[in-house]
């Protein structure tokens, strides 16, 4: 008498495949290595114009007016100040292509945990977006720092913090647009609403003669990403406001992991 064994092959729904899969898709599709080159393409735009406006108004200073040299870093904080939406993209894509394809229902069937899905995602995005980050600071600070010629400080120190800023908060941002992607789904909404919380809404209310609104921008994640890289005091020091840009990119994806536990794709 035989016995007959069956070996029921399971399909794995840990975080680990998960994690892999993510790694995946992202490598994978075309969008993702060209925002990296759009990405580096306008940042080395911004940086040029940047370095040259600077060089140009060092030598044409009204009477009264001294010269004086600015950091490298400098270029890659204000460069990121328009980058950082096609950053927000790179991250945004990685939930928003698979609402717009409907393969958000595979991975829903391979993932069964819904949880894992958000996290699986943010722990690839993180050391990716961090690594994009000091890459476009990089090429902001070298072609800024060039094109200013003998106004560039290339102080190391300086560089390095500038550098290690710009790399954390456009992980923060990052990983605040991906909350929110999965919140809204689309492309379109998503990078609207990106658009306008860490850029345009932020920058209007900073400027008011109000004190209620300039509070109310730092406390938005781009016024509060802003302050950070600034190292603004006035109104939260730099501390305070990555604290508040890392509450806000904790509390998107702690929201659209409510989120995709209860609804359907």
């Amino acid at each position: 008498m035989s016995t007959a064994t069956i070996t029921v092959q399971q399909r794995s729904s840990g975080l680990r495949n998960a994690v892999e899969s993510e790694w995946t898709k992202l490598w994978t599709v075309r969008s993702s290595w060209l925002n990296i080159v759009a990405a580096v393409a306008l940042t080395g735009l911004l940086a040029m114009q940047f370095g040259f406006s600077t060089a140009y108004e060092n030598t044409h200073l009204a009477p009264g007016e001294l010269a004086g040299k600015s950091a490298v870093g400098g270029v890659a904080v204000s460069a990121m100040t328009i980058a950082q939406v096609v950053v927000a993209a790179f991250a945004m894509l990685l939930v928003t292509s698979e609402y717009a394809t409907g393969s958000i229902r595979s991975t829903l069937q391979w993932t069964p945990v819904r949880r894992n899905v958000v996290l699986a995602k943010a722990i690839v995005l993180t050391p990716v977006l961090f690594a994009y980050g000091l890459l476009l600071g990089v090429i902001a600070a070298v072609t800024g720092g060039l094109t200013m010629g003998e106004w560039a400080d290339w102080d190391l120190a300086t560089l390095v913090i500038d550098l290690l800023s710009v790399a954390a908060y456009l992980t923060l941002a990052g990983l605040f647009t991906t909350g929110i992607a999965f919140l809204i789904r689309s492309t379109a909404g998503t990078l609207t609403a990106a658009f306008l919380l860490l850029i345009v809404i932020p920058m209007m209310m900073s400027q008011s003669s109000m004190r209620a609104l300039v509070w109310l921008a730092a406390l938005l994640p781009g016024g509060a990403g802003q302050n950070y890289l600034a190292g603004s005091t006035d109104p939260l020091s730099p501390t305070a406001s990555f604290v508040v840009l890392a509450l806000w990119a904790g509390g998107a994806l702690f929201a659209a992991t409510m989120v995709l536990q209860r609804r359907d794709a």
